[in-house]
């Protein structure tokens, strides 16, 4: 495995650029500065996945073991962060025109994918001959069950969309800016709530709640962006000494992250601040990352459509390595092939609609 990060790390070392002394990336968080980050994690995504499949260790594997093992659950922390902050900045330009979409368009659109994604699923089960229940299948289509794919990142989505619209649905009628405030809160509150719900219940395992409290943490980045850029990046001691200071608390916490949900929160909450206080001074321009970046979820839900079935077969059982380049080149052609599919569908299903709202 190690093989695989090394060609990451060349991808990535091969498209870098560092700011002066004393001056910032003011990209840093554009749609674009972050489909470069996004495309390292979910690169990071396929190799840990990939992994399930295979037996690792030895020389060539040990370093990467040590690395995913480090980075646990946090190779979905940028995803939420940047999601959250996305979502505010919209909601800043276009208050409730935009919350108003979430019901409409957003959540839908993204369960539309999600559900033809688990019709590939049920297909390849069936073609498998593995049994599927009527029962496994419909909780498969919001996410709460699965068929062989990843589901607990899309039920988790599904989940800050409805707090989402609940939190800021007040801004249709209270237009003074800082009750947005009161909605990042509320959303906050109600991410911890449900965190605690599934804590208590014991429905879930732990990766279905200890990283999502990253997508409020995008609100509140978006909404005190401006203070915190002021301040840190008036110069490099100052942005030194807030690394520094962030990088102590997150070894701490590190240390201590699994004696409990908060100081795993604690220790996110630090890997996700280092991580945009690095983009602030290196910026990344691979084309390759940042095409991984804007496809994230094609590629996400769909790799485990041919490790599943090839990880059946004599040849990539034996041939570790094999299987997981083919696996890899077979989820990009067909994250090419969803997203042009997908694409044409939500295009005929909402465009026209809005073409007669213009009217």
């Amino acid at each position: 495995m190690i093989f695989f990060v090394l060609v990451l790390l060349l991808i990535v070392f091969s498209s870098i650029s560092a700011a002066k002394p004393n001056e910032f990336q003011k990209d840093y968080i554009s749609i674009d500065s972050t489909n470069a980050i996004k495309g390292i994690f979910v690169i990071l995504i396929l190799f840990s996945h990939g992994w399930g499949y295979i037996d690792l260790g030895g020389v060539y594997d040990d370093p990467y073991i040590a690395m995913q093992n480090h980075l646990n659950q946090m190779v979905v922390a940028m995803f939420l962060f940047y999601s959250g902050y996305g979502i505010m900045e919209q909601i800043k330009k276009k208050d409730f025109e935009y919350i108003k979409k979430i019901p409409k368009k957003r959540f839908p659109n993204l369960l539309l994918n999600y559900d033809i994604a688990i019709l590939l699923f049920l297909a390849l089960n069936i073609f498998m001959g593995k049994e599927v229940t009527l029962k496994k299948f419909l909780l498969s289509l919001i996410a709460w069950d699965g068929l062989g794919n990843s589901s607990w990142y899309i039920f988790d989505t599904f989940v800050v969309y409805i707090f989402t619209f609940i939190s800021f649905f007040a801004i249709k009628w209270i237009k003074n800016k800082h009750f947005k405030l009161v909605s990042i809160i509320l959303l906050t509150a109600l991410t911890v709530g449900y965190i605690y719900f599934l804590i208590h219940t014991g429905v879930k395992n732990h990766i279905w709640y200890n990283t999502i409290i990253l997508f409020p943490l995008g609100f509140w980045y978006s909404y005190f962006k401006d203070i915190v850029e002021k301040i840190l990046m008036k110069n490099d001691i100052i942005y030194s000494c807030a690394a520094l200071a962030l990088f102590a608390v997150y070894l701490y916490s590190y240390k201590k992250r699994w004696s409990g949900i908060e100081m795993y929160t604690i220790w996110g909450i630090c890997f996700t601040l280092i991580t945009v206080l690095f983009t602030m001074k290196i910026s990344i321009n691979s084309v390759v990352l940042k095409w991984f970046g804007k496809n994230i979820f094609g590629i996400y839900i769909l790799q485990r459509i041919p490790m599943n079935y090839l990880s059946t077969l004599d040849m990539f059982q034996r041939h570790k390595y094999l299987f997981l380049i083919v696996s890899y080149a077979i989820t990009i052609v067909m994250t090419i092939i969803f997203n042009y599919v997908t694409g044409k569908l939500s295009a005929l299903i909402w465009k026209p609609k809005k073409k007669l709202e213009a009217k």
